[in-house]
């Protein structure tokens, strides 16, 4: 997404060691408010330990969660080095075990995280994030939500007109799509600021036909690439007909799974629901 650095468009750690085992608790709650920023991004307000109030952007895209080194700090957590792996090759990051962390009746306890400077989101965000929350939280229970109404409801949900099988590789959740007619598995990433797609190792396992590209960047020019339009891009049985993306050069280190991120807000789609538990990914435009 704009405002993201590198490491946080592959979205995978790589911890040493085993983290402590985290518990999970649910309550069911009809409802929770968020605000969207540049029509995709999701804050909303949680809490980590004691400290409430924090700002959260959702990102189906991030595994594990990621804690703002500040917050950790606050907490007083005993942070490890380890690994991120991004586009470029792996960063240096710390992790560390927050006894809590809750987003509306979604708790985690002893929860295993990234620590990192989230500072840059200054950039592109008129609010403070405190962290970058994934599925490893707000997946425990199906949810769906619904950008116009600017609500996220939990537990049991109908299914929206169109379901997708999604798939969990190395906490990332996939989905199968159509890109120029040929079959490539993408990252459901909420936080993407375009449909994005890494370039081939080798021009002969590349999912798309690539033609009259040109130099791009992302807002704060924190990664570059090259923008081409897809003839067609289907989703189940949706076409969403001509669009454009942007092919990264570099592929991520674990990226053999997937071809590149969707964003669903960026397509137009109204409304999600994702329930790991049966594997279905669905939306409505």
């Amino acid at each position: 997404m704009r405002g993201r650095n590198n490491w946080l468009l592959v979205l995978l750690i790589l911890l040493t060691g085993a983290g402590v085992p985290a518990a999970s608790g649910y309550t069911k709650s009809p409802e929770l408010r968020f605000d969207l920023y540049r029509d995709y991004l999701i804050v909303v307000q949680g809490s980590a330990g004691p400290v409430k109030g924090l700002n959260f952007l959702l990102d189906t895209g991030a595994s594990p969660t990621i804690l703002d080194r500040q917050v950790a700090r606050s907490l007083h957590l005993d942070e490890l080095p380890g690994l991120l792996a991004g586009v470029n090759g792996t960063v240096a990051a710390g992790k560390a075990i927050v006894p809590s962390l809750q987003v509306g009746p979604m708790r985690r306890d002893n929860l295993p995280v990234v620590v990192e400077d989230l500072s840059f989101f200054h950039k592109a965000l008129p609010v403070h994030i405190d962290a970058v929350v994934g599925l490893d939280v707000i997946g425990q229970s199906p949810f769906e939500i619904d950008y116009g109404g600017r609500e996220i409801h939990f537990g049991p949900i109908p299914s929206l007109k169109n379901a997708l099988r999604l798939e969990m590789k190395r906490g990332l959740p996939l989905v199968e799509v159509q890109l120029n007619e040929i079959s490539s598995r993408l990252v459901l990433d909420t936080g993407a600021s375009s449909l994005i797609l890494f370039e081939p190792r080798t021009p002969s396992a590349s999912p798309v036909r690539i033609s009259a590209v040109q130099p791009s960047s992302n807002a704060m020019g924190e990664f570059t690439g090259k923008t081409l339009w897809l003839h067609s891009l289907r989703m189940g049985q949706v076409d969403f007909s001509r669009e454009p993306a942007v092919l990264v050069r570099g592929r991520p280190e674990t990226g053999d799974d997937f071809d590149g991120l969707v964003s669903p807000a960026l397509l137009g789609i109204t409304k999600i629901a994702i329930d790991l538990d049966q594997g279905v990914f669905s939306f409505s435009r």
